[in-house]
C-alpha cells in the first residue's frame, strides 16, 4: 500500500469516527458538534484530493510503462538489424536524374527525436565537404531527410510530426555543409517517412544529391 492509500485509509476512519460522533451526538456540546462537523468536512475534503492524486499518479505509471515497452520493442528490433555504416555514396546516377547521392544514417548522424548533428556524423560530413568543394564546385545540391514510419511522441517530442523532424535534421546537414565552406547552390527539404527502404533503420537517413 502506497503512503498516498495508507494516509487516505486513516483519513477515511477519521471521517468516520467523527461521522459517528456527529450521528449519535455522544458527550459533545453544540460548540463540540460544530467543531467536529467542520473538521469532519476538511478530512472529507483532503481524502478526495489524496484519492485524485492517487488516480493522477496511477496513470502516469502506465504511460511510463507504455513508453518503456515501446522503447524495448525498438531496441529488439535495432538488434536484429545490421550495423549502419555512417556514410554511403550511391555514385552518380543514384538519384535518377544523373545525380551523385551520398547518404547519411539516421541512426548514425542524430539521436531518436533529435535534429542535432552528432560528432560522427560531422565527422562523416567533413569528407562530404572536402568531396564537393574538390569535384563538385558549383554542382547544385539538395538536401533530403526521411524517418520511418514511427509516430513521434507529441507529449514530448520537440518536434511533432515526422515531415518536421526530417525537414530539421536536412537542414542541420545544409547548415553544416555550409558552414564547411560548401558554396554551392543548396537547398534543404524533408519527406518524413515517404519513400522507405526496407527496413526501418535505412528509412532513417539523411540524402544529399549532388548535380552532375
Amino acid at each position: 500500500m502506497t503512503g498516498i492509500n495508507r494516509f487516505a485509509k486513516l483519513i477515511g476512519l477519521g471521517v468516520l469516527a467523527a461521522a459517528t460522533m456527529v450521528a449519535t451526538g455522544c458527550g459533545v456540546d453544540k460548540k463540540d458538534h460544530e467543531m467536529v462537523t467542520s473538521e469532519n468536512a476538511e478530512l472529507r475534503d483532503r481524502l478526495s484530493t489524496l484519492e485524485n492524486q492517487s488516480r493522477q499518479r496511477d496513470g502516469e505509471v502506465a504511460n511510463l510503462q507504455s513508453e518503456n515497452q515501446r522503447l524495448q520493442s525498438e531496441l529488439a528490433a535495432a538488434k536484429t538489424q545490421p550495423a549502419q555504416q555512417p556514410f554511403r555514396d550511391t555514385g552518380s546516377g543514384g538519384g535518377g536524374r544523373g545525380e551523385t547521392v551520398m547518404v547519411l544514417a539516421g541512426d548514425v548522424g542524430f539521436d531518436s527525436g533529435s535534429a542535432t548533428l552528432k560528432s560522427t556524423a560531422k565527422k562523416e560530413l567533413d569528407q562530404i565537404a572536402s568531396r564537393i568543394k574538390r569535384e563538385y564546385s558549383g554542382a547544385s545540391i539538395r538536401v533530403e531527410g526521411y524517418t520511418d514510419s514511427s509516430q513521434p511522441n507529441k507529449m514530448k517530442a520537440r518536434f511533432p510530426t515526422n515531415e518536421a523532424l526530417s525537414e530539421a535534421r536536412a537542414e542541420s546537414v545544409r547548415a553544416y555543409l555550409a558552414s564547411k565552406g560548401v558554396n554551392n547552390p543548396m537547398s534543404a527539404v524533408g519527406y518524413g517517412s515517404a519513400k522507405p527502404k526496407s527496413t526501418k533503420a535505412a528509412s532513417r537517413r539523411v540524402e544529399i544529391h549532388v548535380g552532375n
